[in-house]
């Protein structure tokens, strides 16, 4: 019975202290994402700061709008003068309040933790200030981190003050964490607690995960008695298993070679013919199931992970593709390079080398790069020139949304301006964006730069891109993105000839 029991009590704790490290792993994940979101705040506050505005004039207002839409972090900027709120990021304030004191400080940043937006009197914000201005940032955005069961993360600063939670934890069950450090329990549930000098960020998940784990250990060990024991630790060693990260859960995933790439036609706006689609990287997971890229790229982009889908994704592409790429003039495919790539130059070689065997014309896959890649803008520069010598063409996805300005994309060799879908569902609201996209516009005809707007979902939106002199365009008005045959179906029907565009039903 003596090596039963110990068993028992080994298989007990073992299986709690996995829960508990797997906990620990998210506290330190929840810390990142909120010093990602604080970084990103900051940065912004200090850059609005430096430029002196001190008149609440409508470009004082529109540089403080467009902070709002370059980082996603923030929800709002304001201005004080005298000591009162006189202008945001929606316009003059009628009835200015009064500048409170901060909470406290972070590195000279003032710091509010229960702010209400004086427009939108929604839920409460927690607000950065430095010198006459300053920004509101969702608390949701401190805690935004993917998990795979039902577990709760709060974060608080370092006073233990809450300011954030995801799952709606028991106050409880978070006050307890946050008053004893490290791992513990409180009646049903698991919680580990993870602290810096700026933040405390607390992970619970409730005890049923530990005891379906242990209920399975105790059926083998039983049964088997005291002359089995010694075979036991072992089988125990072997079957009590550490849950996957989803870091884990992408990397079994890569070496399996379950990323494929599903296609989103692009059409001419004015006729609806298909010129070509954007390759957009699916996760085709073994039970069948397929996975949008929004699920698992953010957690790829931690790790050097994305860099191997980006290449399971031109590897594929090319192989579902190269009949028509080399036969169809008319056609092209649009493939997304990430940040590093972009600064490397990394994809460059395997592609030369996978078009040459298939005895396909470079221009007919072009490369798609974020404004993010263009951060080391000469080692993008350099890279971007490459890939034009090699006969791609060049377009910049997502704009409006980064890092660029009009200055950088002079620099860079680039032949297609995408405008982002945010832009796009502006059009014909009262939005603070609504009026961004005509500039947008204006500035890709200056760069002489042919556009693709995306995210199109009514026909309204077409017709007002179609009248600014936008000729191509992709969305679900057209189509979704779809497997191999469907898209190949859907570009002999649109390839030739002028069609009414329909919305995609499915």
């Amino acid at each position: 019975m003596l090596p039963l029991m110990a068993m028992y009590l080994l298989g007990r704790s073992r299986s709690i202290e996995t829960e508990q490290r797997h906990l620990t792993d998210y506290g330190n994940w929840t810390v990142m994402r909120a010093n990602i979101t604080l970084n990103d705040a900051i940065a912004a506050l200090k850059d609005v700061e430096a430029q002196h505005w001190h008149d609440c004039s409508q470009a004082h207002i529109e540089a403080m709008r467009l902070y709002t839409m370059n980082h996603r972090a923030i929800n709002e900027v304001g201005f004080f003068k005298d000591g009162y709120l006189v202008c945001t990021s929606w316009g003059v304030v009628e009835h200015p309040p009064a500048r409170r004191p901060a909470d406290y400080q972070i590195e000279g940043i003032g710091v509010h933790t229960r702010v209400i937006p004086l427009v939108t009197r929604g839920q409460p914000m927690i607000g950065f200030e430095y010198g006459s201005h300053n920004v509101l940032v969702d608390p949701i955005r401190m805690v935004d981190v993917l998990v795979d069961n039902e577990m709760t993360l709060a974060l608080a600063n370092s006073k233990g003050e809450v300011l954030a939670t995801l799952n709606n934890p028991d106050p409880a069950v978070v006050r307890q964490a946050i008053d004893h450090p490290g791992p513990g329990a409180a009646g049903n549930f698991l919680y580990s607690s993870y602290r810096t000098p700026l933040w405390i960020a607390v992970a619970i998940e409730h005890r049923t995960y530990t005891h379906a784990n242990f209920r399975r250990q105790q059926a083998m060990l039983l049964p088997l008695g005291f002359l089995m024991a010694s075979l036991m630790v072992g089988l125990i060693a072997w079957a009590l298993r550490r849950r996957l990260s989803p870091l884990s859960e992408l990397e079994i995933a890569v070496k399996s070679k379950e990323f494929i790439p599903w296609y989103q036609p692009i059409v001419e706006l004015a006729t609806g013919r298909c010129i070509g689609a954007e390759a957009l990287a699916r996760w085709h997971r073994p039970d069948g199931t397929i996975v949008g890229a929004n699920i698992f790229i953010p957690v790829a982009e931690q790790s050097e992970l994305i860099c191997l889908i980006t290449d399971q994704i031109v590897e594929k592409t090319i192989a579902d593709m190269y009949p028509f790429l080399s036969s169809e003039t008319g056609l092209h495919i649009a493939i997304n390079l990430c940040a590093e790539d972009v600064e490397t130059g990394r994809p460059l070689p395997l592609l030369a080398e996978l078009l040459r065997e298939r005895r396909i014309p470079p221009d007919r896959i072009w490369l798609e790069v974020t404004e993010r890649g263009f951060i080391n803008a000469t080692a993008a520069r350099d890279t971007l020139m490459r890939a034009q010598a090699q006969g791609h063409v060049i377009a910049v996805d997502d704009f409006g949304t980064g890092y660029s300005n009009l200055g950088l994309l002079h620099s860079l060799p680039l032949n297609v301006l995408k405008i982002d879908k945010s832009f796009v569902d502006a059009i014909g609201t009262e939005s603070a964006t609504s009026t961004v996209i005509a500039h947008i516009i204006d500035m890709a005809n200056e760069l002489q730069l042919e556009i693709i707007a995306e995210g199109i979902e009514t026909a309204a939106q077409a017709e007002y891109l179609r009248s600014r002199g936008v000729r191509y365009g992709q969305g679900w008005f057209f189509a979704k993105a779809m497997p191999r045959e469907e898209f190949l179906a859907y570009y002999r029907l649109h390839k030739d000839k002028e069609v009414k565009s329909e919305p995609a039903l499915t």
